[in-house]
């Protein structure tokens, strides 16, 4: 009874934050109330069936507590399914579906950026190629950025290619550049996605 009341009151705190809707809760409220009260019965008629020759009623009280145990687990697991938890920690980048809006079972409902996601697509010139490799650590800026802001080298490609449209210039479009991607170092936060960032390669040119 006290890890559904646990339970009960997560539903609540859902509830009242937005993030289940009234059906739901009430659905699931009622059915931990009803286990409970199957549960309180079923041991108050368990210690009745304590006073001498009553081993029937005991047994009897012990089945209904079971059976009371049983709802309560499934009250609690129908709970648990109503409940949307992301599979790891992250920020929130986008809400799609607001309380209250329809979504199918595999329709999204927010866009999220989880931790340790953010990645760093790097064009590198052919000059400053072979001084690159995995584990390489770069100097990141970006506008809003703060200073000291790094990020390491996960991934070199092998094949060049010539300068993606993104970053075309007069001076650069006809230049061959390889892809390298870095992890941000430490607090990530600074950066969002698609945010254009200049990587210094002071000391192997850039």
């Amino acid at each position: 009874a006290a890890d559904a009341k646990r339970k009960y009151d997560r539903a609540s705190d859902l509830y009242k934050r937005g993030t289940g809707t009234q059906a739901d809760y009430d659905t699931a409220s009622a059915s931990l109330e009803t286990a409970n009260a199957q549960v309180g019965q079923a041991e108050a008629n368990l210690a009745v069936g304590g006073l001498p020759a009553r081993a029937e009623t005991i047994r009897a009280a012990e089945n209904q507590v079971k059976q009371a145990q049983s709802e309560l687990g499934q009250a609690e697991w129908r709970l648990s399914k109503r409940v949307l938890a992301a599979p790891s920690p992250g920020r929130i980048d986008d809400v799609i579906r607001n309380p209250g809006d329809t979504a199918g079972p595999t329709a999204p409902v927010i866009s999220m950026l989880p931790d340790g996601a953010v990645k760093l697509s790097v064009y590198v010139p052919e000059t400053a190629f072979s001084s690159v490799k995995v584990g390489t650590l770069l100097s990141v800026r970006c506008d809003g950025c703060g200073p000291d802001l790094k990020a390491r080298v996960s991934y070199v490609s092998p094949d060049p290619e010539f300068t993606p449209p993104v970053i075309y210039s007069l001076e650069n479009r006809q230049k061959l550049v390889y892809l390298v991607e870095a992890r941000p170092e430490g607090d990530a936060h600074p950066l969002q996605p698609g945010q254009i960032v200049d990587v210094d390669l002071a000391d192997i040119g850039r």
